[in-house]
This record gives C-alpha cells, sequence and structure tokens, in this order.
C-alpha cells in the first residue's frame, strides 16, 4: 500500500509541474454603440458593433522551454456583438491565429499575423486604430489600400534595442500559376518614454506585370496629459493612376476623468479624388475595463472622391462619386 501510495503522488504531481511552467489566458473586449449614419444620401441608425474597439474573443499562452526559450500562441477571433455571430463569414480566427518562439534572439511567429506597417499605424494614429475617422480606412483588400493582416505568414522581430526595434515579414501567396501573391514587409519602430517613430515597407506580387508597394511613416509624442500623433500611408499598386495616399494628424488631452480625441485627415488618389476628414471623441471610464465613448466623423469628398471612415468595428461608405458621409455613436466597452 505504501509503494502504490508514493507512485500515486508522484504521478499526480506531473500535470502541476508542467502548469507552473505554462499559462493561458482567455480575454475579449465587448463593445456596442448606438450609431446614426448619413452616407450622404440617407440616414439611418443603428446599433454598430465595436463602436470603439472590435468585439473579440481570444486565447493567448506562453510555455517556459528553458533556458530564456518560450513557446508563445494566440488565437483570437471577432465577434458581432450586435447578433452574436462571427464578424467574419469566412474565416474563425479572423483577428490573429500564430504560434512561435521567442528568446534572446526575438520573435519567431507563424500564421495570420499584423503586419509591419500596422504595427506602425496603430502606435501612430490618436484614433487608436478604433474610432471612426483615423488611419483604419487606409488598409482593405482593394489593391490600392494597405495590407493590415497577413495570412500563411513568416514573421519576426528583433529584441528590443534600446527602444529599437526591426520587424520582417513574409507572406506566402501559395500560387501554383500566375503572379505569387508573396508579400515582403520590414518595419523598424523606435519606443522610448515619450516618443515614437516608425517607418515600413512592404511589397507584393499580385499582377504579372509588376509590384504592389505599400510604405508608411508614423510618430507620437507625450507631452504629459496631451498627446500628438500623425502618420502618412501609401499603398502604391502596379499600374496608372491609383496610388493611395493618406495623412493624419490627431490630438488628444485628458478631460475631467476621461480622454478627448481629435484628427484630421487627408485621403487622395492620384487620379485626383480627394476626401478631407475630421473626427473627434471622448472616452470616459467607469472603471478599468468598463468605459463609456461618445464620437463624431464626418468627411468630404470632392466631385470625383469616394472615401469613406471605418470603426474598428463598422464600415460607412459614401452612397455615390462627391457624397459627404457622417456618423455619430455612443457607446460602452468592457474589458475582460
Amino acid at each position: 500500500m505504501q509503494y502504490k501510495f508514493v507512485a500515486a503522488a508522484l504521478l499526480a504531481s506531473i500535470p502541476f509541474a508542467a502548469v507552473a511552467q505554462s499559462s493561458v489566458t482567455i480575454y475579449g473586449i465587448a463593445d456596442a454603440a448606438v450609431a446614426a449614419e448619413n452616407d450622404g444620401s440617407n440616414k439611418v441608425v443603428k446599433l454598430n458593433n465595436g463602436g470603439r474597439s472590435a468585439s473579440r474573443l481570444g486565447f493567448r499562452g506562453t510555455e517556459d522551454l528553458g533556458g530564456g526559450l518560450n513557446a508563445l500562441f494566440n488565437l483570437e477571433s471577432g465577434i458581432d456583438l450586435t447578433t452574436g455571430q462571427s464578424s467574419s463569414t469566412s474565416t474563425f480566427f479572423n483577428r490573429r491565429a500564430i504560434v512561435g518562439l521567442k528568446g534572446g534572439f526575438g520573435t519567431v511567429t507563424l500564421g495570420r499575423e499584423y503586419s509591419p506597417i500596422d504595427s506602425l499605424a496603430s502606435p501612430s494614429d490618436i484614433m487608436e486604430l478604433s474610432f471612426a475617422g483615423g488611419s483604419l480606412s487606409a488598409f482593405g483588400s482593394a489593391r490600392n489600400r494597405l495590407t493590415r493582416r497577413l495570412d500563411n505568414s513568416i514573421n519576426y522581430k528583433t529584441p528590443s534595442f534600446n527602444g529599437l526595434v526591426g520587424s520582417l515579414a513574409y507572406a506566402l501567396g501559395e500560387q501554383a500559376t500566375g503572379p505569387s501573391k508573396d508579400l515582403l514587409g520590414l518595419g523598424v519602430n523606435y519606443s522610448n518614454g515619450k516618443l515614437f517613430l516608425g517607418a515600413a515597407y512592404q511589397t507584393s506580387k499580385r499582377v504579372a506585370a509588376g509590384d504592389d508597394k505599400e510604405y508608411a511613416v508614423g510618430a507620437g509624442y507625450n507631452f504629459g496629459t496631451f498627446d500628438v500623433k500623425a502618420n502618412y500611408l501609401v499603398s502604391d499598386p502596379d499600374g496608372a493612376n491609383i496610388k493611395f495616399e493618406q495623412f493624419n494628424l490627431g490630438a488628444s488631452v485628458g478631460l475631467g476623468s476621461g480622454r478627448l480625441y481629435a484628427n484630421l485627415q487627408q485621403n487622395k488618389i492620384e487620379s485626383g479624388a480627394k476626401g478631407k476628414g475630421f473626427a473627434v471623441a471622448y472616452a470616459y471610464p467607469l472603471s478599468k475595463r468598463t468605459s463609456l465613448y461618445t464620437s463624431y466623423a464626418t468627411l468630404r469628398n470632392n466631385a470625383i472622391g469616394q472615401f469613406g471612415m471605418e470603426s474598428s468595428g463598422t464600415k460607412l461608405a459614401p452612397a455615390a462619386l462627391g457624397t459627404d458621409p457622417s456618423v455619430f455613436a455612443v457607446g460602452v466597452r468592457h474589458l475582460f
């Protein structure tokens, strides 16, 4: 009996030893807003998903492999809080799905990952790639928009060298014939105290004739309770008169217990289409996890402009060429 007791105790200790070296976290965001939308022709009041942050459910974890080496993973799925459905009809873990290793050499991840340009845009957008009227509208699936997430990607980030971090990404198009659709991305970000600076470049082979290029620069500075951020985002696909450019300049300041955000935006396409935007938002924390917010964004297109706006969970496109969209929203966000 004594031997059986000792054996049982040893077997029982094995799982607990493994647990002590690894961790898994379940997390998410629930965000919804009542919004009054105007596409320049029609007005509608809607319940929108993600007026500030895209609603999501995620799993992330690490395992200590010893010698400073760690395994890691992250699976994150977008949720449409207005219906309870997935925010994507084709991809369940549409936000991020990676596995990798991290150590003194840096971090290597494989899977669906954020691009080097996204890693620059997020810290240089005063609207936090969240509220309508910020940099999110520069990203998309059209050839003359920028790439935010990379499927089938191999990614590397260097360790931080006094705030300087480099990134390299290669996404496989997995095409047996025709243009490879491979994408190569490079980026470098510097973050040290109050200052942020970043630059990134991406190129892909989507058409037989030439390469589609994307590049961006961004900056930000914190003056205590006052922040200033700016970025310049460009998609320059092969072809005539389709180059897209977006410039954002914004500021935020503490106001009462909350924070006030404002952004100016310029969009243009090489063909002559232009759109100028303005956005303002205010977020008020009820606790560390829950906040109320309100936002307003508008965009003025020229006669051949058809630029829209995007929050983290909702897109608003203009009704036609030359029409001016706007949206006012009041919402609540909870982090868990």
